[in-house]
């Protein structure tokens, strides 16, 4: 066969097309041995055949077959998977045979499965998937014993939920005082221009709506719909569907209720957008929600960031500022576990989470209920250090607190038994707080409690409502809620009294 020239070698196969397009719209030359590929789930990848050095010219031909298919029909983070399990292969099985191979043989594939785990065989399902798309494009790829051997197999996948069923507190669900900690740490770190808006945002969707990086990196301007009415500016935001088989990232759309917090940051970032084309001289319309440094080159997606890139704006939140081990899937699996626990039926969390069944919701309804936590007033102190929920300053007197004159800034709680009118301490905000009084107060960076405050009778005022919750056999969301107060006040209660010592 070597003797062939390869016109010849290759005559009874379809030729390659001199110019392929990917799904999401992208060209590429599969007749060359590199394919530089570009699309918004990871920006860049290289396909390079000129690696394959141990296989013939007609299987190459045909691996190149097959995964043209596959990059025009199926999504471009699917085809590069394919595209590393044979790699993979490749290297393990045969480039050491120091021989040019035709055809993969069944002591190839039995030789592989030994070199894999219960862990990683699912590295072979996935190349089964190529190897019988080959097969079924009509190119022999395989020996006839390969294609049974396959046919018949069972390959272990990877093991999936694991994190959700064990409320794993390092990979599962966020708690509720976690989720406090985390808003609370990306707002202030806003607030002291620690993190940039793009950041702040993307964080701010992803404790909204738990979507994957793709469809945030998939938004435009335009998605974010307003409206104008009696009570003021309405929000909706048009999140694009992703895992939509056989459709482009923007060929659907889910309509999400937008809250006003979120959708005014939105506003804000695309005002900020416009200012950054305008300095640079962009125009036109259609542009995305984050935008890029650079065009990236895909048709109906210029200036998108890659889910890559919208992925380490989450990274660097969490490095810089939440002190969690932070990525998307958490934020995921907390939307779908808060939702659950809340009561909601499996179509509705299967809505929340953009999924078009319910086969995989159930993991969420098996994860074992959240321990409940017994949060007294010796374990509230023990633990208030490392909470550092406290964002304020502790004042000795009104007359060191901001606005310290201004009797409309102090704080109270009237429902304290022997100290409704003692104040806990004052507020140095200027602008209008719309929070809790004085709940919200004590985990507020404006918040400037007095030394001599009565702060151990409010504390002492959360512990007993959260006990009656939990005797009441209440949701744990209800009373755990306020668990980041009484964190924040037994810190407080603690550098008062270092304050007096």
């Amino acid at each position: 066969m070597g003797d062939l020239s390869p016109e010849i070698e290759l005559a009874d196969l379809p030729t390659l097309l001199a110019m392929a397009v990917t799904r999401e719209g992208v060209k590429f030359a599969p007749r060359l041995d590199t394919w530089l590929l570009r699309a918004l789930v990871m920006n860049s990848k290289t396909f390079d055949f000129a690696q394959f050095v141990s296989i013939s010219k007609r299987m190459k031909h045909k691996l190149k077959l097959g995964l043209c298919w596959h990059l025009e029909h199926s999504s471009f983070s699917h085809a590069v998977n394919l595209y590393q399990r044979m790699t993979a292969f490749y290297y393990v099985i045969l480039a050491p045979k120091n021989r040019v191979c035709d055809t993969i043989e069944l002591p190839d594939i039995l030789n592989y499965r030994a070199t894999l785990s219960d862990q990683t065989e699912w590295k072979l399902g996935a190349l089964r998937i190529l190897l019988e798309d080959i097969e079924n494009l009509g190119f022999g790829f395989c020996s006839q014993a390969v294609q049974d051997y396959l046919r018949e197999a069972t390959f272990k996948g990877t093991v999936k939920g694991t994190s959700i069923r064990t409320r794993d507190p390092n990979e599962g669900a966020f708690s509720e005082s976690e989720l406090m900690s985390i808003q609370a740490a990306i707002n202030d770190a806003y607030a002291e221009g620690r993190i940039k808006l793009y950041t702040y945002a993307a964080v701010w969707l992803f404790l909204g709506y738990g979507p994957r990086p793709i469809q945030i990196a998939a938004l435009k301007e335009g998605d974010l719909v307003v409206a104008e009415n009696e009570g003021g500016r309405a929000y909706a935001l048009r999140m694009p569907r992703a895992k939509q088989r056989g459709q482009g990232l923007r060929a659907a759309f889910k309509t999400r209720y937008c809250s006003k917090q979120i959708g005014m940051l939105l506003e804000e970032v695309i005002q900020a957008n416009r200012e950054k084309r305008k300095r640079v001289g962009l125009v036109g319309e259609d542009w995305p929600m984050f935008m890029a440094k650079e065009d990236g080159e895909l048709p109906g997606l210029r200036f998108h960031m890659s889910s890559d890139q919208i992925g380490y704006l989450l990274k660097a939140a969490a490095a810089r500022v939440i002190g969690l081990k932070t990525n998307a899937k958490r934020f995921r699996i907390t939307l779908a576990q808060r939702a659950v626990d809340d009561g909601k039926d499996k179509h509705t969390v299967a809505e929340l989470l953009d999924h078009s069944d319910t086969q995989n919701i159930g993991v969420y309804y098996e994860a074992s209920p959240a321990v409940v936590l017994r949060l007294d007033r010796h374990l509230a102190m023990e633990m208030a250090p490392l909470a550092q929920a406290f964002a304020g300053v502790v004042v000795k007197t009104e007359a060191d607190a901001r606005r310290g004159g201004d009797r409309s800034s102090r704080i109270f709680d009237r429902s304290l038994n022997n100290a409704a009118d003692e104040a806990l301490g004052s507020c140095g905000q200027m602008s209008f707080c719309g929070l809790a009084i004085p709940f919200a107060c004590y985990t507020c960076r404006h918040f400037q409690p007095l030394r001599d405050g009565p702060h151990e009778a409010f504390m002492a005022a959360l512990i007993a409502d959260r006990d009656r919750m939990v005797s009441e056999d209440m949701a744990p969301k209800l009373y755990t809620i306020r668990d980041r107060t009484i964190l924040a006040v037994a810190e407080v209660i603690q550098l008062c009294a270092t304050e007096r010592e």
